[in-house]
Parts: C-alpha cells; structure tokens; sequence
C-alpha cells in the first residue's frame, strides 16, 4: 500500500496524472467492521471496474482543531495513525491518502474540498458511510456530493452497519470503554481495544510488593478505560502474555500523582523487558481502583486480582 500525506489541496490537472482509483472516504478511528464494510465496497467497486483501491483519510482529528477544549491537544484515539495504517493495510488497499486536518480545510466549502481533494486524485468512484460529511461546518454530504461530482464520479452509501439494534460507530466504542465494558467494544470491533507503547523502568513498587510489573507507556494518546485493574494481554515479539494490570493513579502511594500508570503483571514470566515495544490489549475490568490502609492490605487485594486473572485465563497455580 502506497501511503500519501496530503497538506495542501490538489490542481485539478493533476487527476489525469494519477491511476484511476475508487476512494473509499472516512476518518476510520478503530477500523471497525462499520468501516471495513465502506472499505471492501470500495474494493470490490474496483475489482468490477478495473481501478485501484484508495482510502482517503484525515490527521489529526478534527477535534483537535475545532474543539476548545483540546485546543493544543491530542484528542484520544481508538487507532492513532500508525495503527490506522496498518489496518487498513490489512483490507488488501492499494493506495492510502492522509489529509492534514487544520483550520484551512475545516474553512473550505463542500465544493472546494471535492475540487482540491477528489476530482484531483482521479477518484471515479467514491464510497462512503451515509452518514459522512466534509466541508465547513459539515454542510457537504453523501446527498449532496454527486451534484458536486461535475460528473468525473459515480458514487455509492454504504448503509448503517448495526449490531444489537444500535449503529456500530466510533462513538459507541468510546463510550463502551469509557465505562469499562471492554467486553462490549471487543464485540463491537471484533478484537480487544488496544494500546501500544513501551516497557520502561517506574518506581519498582510492584516488585517490592512482590508483583513485578512491566510499566508501559504509550506510544501515542488513546482511549483508555477508567482507573482500574484489569485482565490484559500483553503481545511481545509476536507472543501474548496473559497478565492482570493495573491502571490508574496510584492512590494508596500518591496522593496527587497527574497522569495515570499502565503497571501490567505478567503471569508466569519473569524477564528483564525494558525497553521493549509491546501491545496492550484490554480484556475484562476486575474492579475499580481503590485506595487501601496499608501496603498489606493492598498486597492481600493484589492476590485477589491475580486469583482472578488466572482464573479468567485458565490458568492453574
């Protein structure tokens, strides 16, 4: 897959100088089936016509530039880029397109963003989800864009993917993992929600304690469940590691720590990893973080989570 990054819109000379392609449009946050259905209409629309295969996405989110609130800041993703890339990858694309999402492309009208960033790229097909939009202030939509096609594009709505009678959407995702139900968003995107980063050395609490952990700090900003411990799984070196994390502040040992720790303790294993790159994949939430008396009391809690966390795993002691 040949990956693009686009920071400035297109001339419109330039389509006759690219292969025909079938653009698949969306931002994509988690690749999940909603998303793969619009990306393998658009593949399949090109095998049948003889085009390549595109996907036309955004960075950052559009959040990031229209939302006060994350003004300067990255807004939690389910995939960040590097993921999405990969993902996509995986759905056999021949071309990606990556639009840099700032303040002039949010300004351009619905026709502009089709004139700059469509027509130019030879798309002669275009698939997207019924509920896409583009264009300043979303005014641009799957109605409204074969109108603006100037007849160089046909155009295909991919419907409402469901699940449980409800639309499978980013949001829902999100919102499954903001409440801990990581059960649901794993159903929701056929695969557990996920972290990357590294295993770097912390406070070495946990071996003190008696539980090792490997402390992960990732590698970009994600959606993450709320402070708890947790059965995870960690991938490493292309193995998985079945281990109980813990993910939160600390409390018991600080009482304003800022920013929340991934502390995972591997089940049987017992290696120097630091430094390593690892995949952390959130699978059930054993219970909220707590904040104990004592170090033993919290020792007595820890070998609870881990009864658990072998339990879950089918893991004999």
């Amino acid at each position: 897959m040949q990956v693009e990054y686009l920071r400035a819109g297109l001339a419109m000379g330039d389509r006759e100088k690219r292969p025909p392609v079938v653009l698949a449009l969306g931002y994509f946050d988690g690749v999940h089936e909603g998303h793969e259905k619009v990306i393998e209409t658009a593949r399949e629309t090109a095998e049948t016509i003889g085009a390549e295969t595109g996907v036309l996405t955004f960075n950052p989110h559009p959040r990031t530039v229209l939302a006060k609130e994350y003004e300067g800041v990255d807004y939690p993703e389910l995939t960040p880029l590097p993921e999405k890339e990969d993902r996509i990858r995986a759905l056999a694309v021949d071309r990606l397109y990556v639009v840099t999402f700032d303040k002039t492309l949010a300004s351009l009208s619905p026709q502009q963003f089709v004139d700059q960033y469509i027509i130019p790229l030879h798309a002669v097909h275009v698939v997207a989800g019924f509920d896409f939009s583009y264009g300043q202030y979303g005014k641009g939509n799957m109605e409204t864009l074969p109108a603006q096609a100037r007849g160089r594009f046909e155009t295909t709505v991919v419907t409402k993917w469901e699940q449980g009678g409800e639309k499978v959407s980013s949001t829902r995702i999100r919102q499954c993992i903001d409440a801990g139900e990581l059960e649901e968003a794993r159903a929701l995107l056929k695969r557990p929600h996920a972290v990357r980063g590294e295993v770097v050395e912390g406070d070495k609490r946990g071996r003190e304690l008696g539980f090792p952990t490997a402390n992960i700090v990732p590698g970009h900003t994600y959606v993450v469940p709320p402070a708890g411990v947790y059965c995870v799984n960690v991938r490493m070196d292309g193995r998985d590691y079945p281990a109980v994390c813990n993910f939160g502040y600390r409390p018991t040992f600080h009482d304003q720590q800022p920013e929340p720790v991934i502390e995972a303790h591997l089940l049987a294993f017992n290696e120097n990893i630091y430094g390593k790159q690892v995949e952390l994949q959130w699978l059930k939430m054993l219970r909220p973080e707590e904040k104990y008396d004592s170090a033993a009391a919290l020792i007595a809690q820890m070998e609870e989570d881990k009864r658990d966390a072998m339990h879950y795993f089918g893991i004999e002691r």
